[in-house]
């Protein structure tokens, strides 16, 4: 029987993939293991290899469609083997959900539809009209029908560019503003990038669903900075003030569990191991690798591997497993010069550190000001599982650490 080629499982928390391109075409011959499309995830691209050897037929999904977890894509058959018939699998139409619509309009992967196409409600004169998912969806919040926009696709398929290209187009009016209106400002739309609309829908869903609260608290920073300037001239590469925060953030985790764990059924699951992602903005949107076992890394191996993770995240060459796994989040807006913000907990992890730039204040001491410097926190915590007194004792502790280096070096 013909082998299935599916959407793969990659990590807990990976609902689907988008294809980016197909590399090879239909009937290709292949050997187990050769590349035969690329695919994205949340927030990586990889190649997907041929699970058998054959040639490739009746592939499924245009580049630039998103397919959730499981869906076929294709199969791989040796000669004398038969593709299922329809009514054993199930046909792209159904599975396919919505295509991102920063999907390159011209490439465009063609589709092996070797049954004829039965009649549909979108059909005219008994002709199935075929469409993308989203060409439909978008199409019909236009109020344009399906039938009337002409296809670019194979069989005269319509893609999403298509049913953009129509909105593009200036309508046609006889009628004339009346003298004196003042035109209505044209609006320009532009397609999120996938990672900033996956961004969108989580951040969303975490907001509407997790109870947070903010903790915000001036970090005294003076013996933070201090060991920042010896490390340069004895490291390399020399630690940056977020690599030296996620060192101190890991070991204080340690003894703060629920703040390392996770809300799951009306139940606390408490990690055993802290791995700590660091917020990298790239040109497409927010990515967020983690730093595995991060309590167990001297700074010697934490500096390297932080450095790594960020430079790949801005290539988008991270694997899907430095994406998933992670049970506490970092961000760190202060290189922009933000003083404090507030951050959007990263589910299904229970608290998330924003922190800001270090600044400069007047302290009284001694009956007189000196200066001290600080870096203004603020812990985002799920309140299903940890209270105010919790987020109070993890950023004291946390204070301790970045006043007494010694104990982490």
């Amino acid at each position: 029987m013909a082998t299935e080629l599916k959407v793969p499982t990659l990590g807990m928390d990976m609902e689907e993939a988008t294809i980016v391109r197909w590399l090879v075409d239909e009937g290709a011959e292949v050997k187990k293991g050769d590349p035969v499309l690329e695919i994205d995830t949340d927030k990586t691209s990889f190649e997907i290899e041929a699970p058998a050897d054959g040639a490739i037929r009746a592939l499924r999904g245009d580049e630039g469609e998103t397919l959730p977890v499981g869906a076929t894509l294709a199969y791989v058959t040796v000669p004398g083997e038969e593709l299922p018939k329809p009514e054993e699998a199930v046909s792209a139409e159904d599975s396919e959900p919505e295509p991102t619509a920063e999907a390159p309009a011209a490439t465009r992967q063609e589709v092996a539809e070797d049954q004829p196409a039965p009649a549909s409600a979108d059909s005219e004169n008994g002709r199935r009209v075929r469409a993308s998912p989203a060409a439909r969806r978008v199409a019909e919040e236009m109020g344009v029908p399906i039938e009337s926009i002409p296809g670019s696709g194979p069989y005269g398929r319509v893609y999403l560019s298509d049913v953009l290209e129509m909105e593009a187009k200036p309508e046609t009016s006889a009628e004339t503003p009346a003298a004196g209106t003042v035109p209505i400002d044209a609006v320009r739309r532009e397609p999120l990038s996938r990672i900033r609309r996956l961004g969108a829908e989580r951040t969303a869903r975490s907001f509407s669903e997790v109870p947070h609260f903010y903790l915000t608290r001036e970090l005294e920073a003076d013996r933070l900075v201090e060991l920042l300037e010896r490390l340069k001239g004895k490291m390399d590469p020399a630690p940056s003030i977020t690599e030296l925060l996620v060192l101190a953030i890991s070991r204080t985790l340690k003894n703060h569990p629920r703040l390392n764990g996770r809300y799951a059924d009306g139940e606390l699951e408490v990690h055993e191991e802290v791995n700590v992602r660091i917020a990298v903005a790239t040109d497409e949107g927010l990515v967020v690798p983690v730093i595995a076992k991060a309590d167990t890394l001297s700074l010697r191996e934490l500096v390297p591997k932080a450095k790594d993770l960020v430079r790949r995240a801005r290539e988008h060459a991270l694997f899907p497993q430095e994406l998933s796994g992670g049970t506490f989040t970092l961000t760190n807006l202060g290189m922009m010069g933000i003083d404090s913000f507030d951050a959007i907990i990263n589910t299904p992890e229970a608290a998330i550190l924003a922190v800001g730039r270090v600044r400069t204040v007047p302290e009284w001491e001694d009956a007189g000001w000196v200066p001290r410097r600080v870096i203004s926190a603020t812990l985002s915590v799920d309140h299903r599982i940890a209270d105010g007194a919790d987020g109070a004792r993890f950023l004291a502790d946390l204070q301790s650490m970045l006043s007494d280096w010694e104990l982490l070096l």
